[in-house]
């Protein structure tokens, strides 16, 4: 477990939002993660910028997802969270923000195996409805609520498995599945030494992708809205277009 306090801005004591607040972050790179005893990942960077321009101070922890997730729900502190979908069962114990980023399309990986079965289809949606091919999951993963309803409807239930999408690809690899659904940010990152296209894995782009998922900060409900609505101020300020 590792703690990073970051003194973002100190302010008079009537101008003060509430706080410090506790941004809890989760080991998923490239979006966040820990490297050489220092925070890191491109979400982390955009929520200590979002949080100097509010002006509010933050100390930045990563815990496991349980943990957080069992955070949230407690309440007890300012907890905010970066990267998150805005889901139904989450906005029951979480307060969220303006959006802060938006995901592109999912993409296929499709094992070299079972590649021109793949691209045979010319839809996503053609390819859910295969009985011959088995899809891989990340167990306990969102994948949004459109590709979610998807995944639950296909006539051959997915293969699902507790591991990470790298762990999942290499189960690809090796036949336990025949494709999976990629986030292209993870599939970037994952790739950078060639892990993903060495293991015989191929990328394959559907049309019929459902856009991808705006993401934001997940915070407890015990965060105060005049503190909410600096986050947002700075959240618009960064990033215009992206919450019209």
């Amino acid at each position: 477990m590792k703690i990073f306090s970051f003194l973002l801005l100190t302010l008079p004591p009537l101008a003060a939002a509430a706080g410090p607040v506790l941004i809890e972050y989760r080991d998923k790179p490239p979006y966040s993660y820990s490297e050489h005893g220092q925070p890191r990942g491109f979400l982390l960077d955009r929520t200590a910028e979002i949080f100097r321009l509010a002006k509010v101070q933050a100390t930045f922890l990563e815990i496991p997802t349980k943990r957080l997730t069992a955070d949230l729900q407690a309440n007890r502190v300012l907890i905010c969270s970066p990267g998150w979908y805005k889901l139904p069962e989450r906005e029951a114990y979480a307060r969220f923000s303006l959006a802060m980023h938006q995901d592109k399309p999912q993409v296929v990986l499709a094992g070299n195996h079972a590649l021109t079965a793949v691209r045979a289809h010319k839809s996503l949606q053609s390819l859910l409805a295969d009985t011959k091919l088995s899809m891989g999951v990340v167990d306990g993963a969102s994948y949004g609520p459109e590709l979610d309803r998807m995944i639950t409807a296909m006539p051959r239930p997915a293969m699902r498995a507790t591991v990470a999408p790298l762990q999942l690809a290499k189960m690809i690899s090796a036949r336990r599945a025949d494709y999976m659904l990629i986030d292209q940010e993870d599939l970037t990152y994952l790739d950078q030494r060639r892990e993903v296209t060495e293991a015989g894995l191929v990328r394959v782009d559907f049309a019929d992708a459902p856009p991808g998922l705006k993401r934001y900060l997940m915070c407890s409900k015990r965060l105060d809205t005049a503190t909410m609505e600096r986050l947002n101020a700075a959240i618009r300020s960064l990033m215009p277009g992206l919450n019209p």
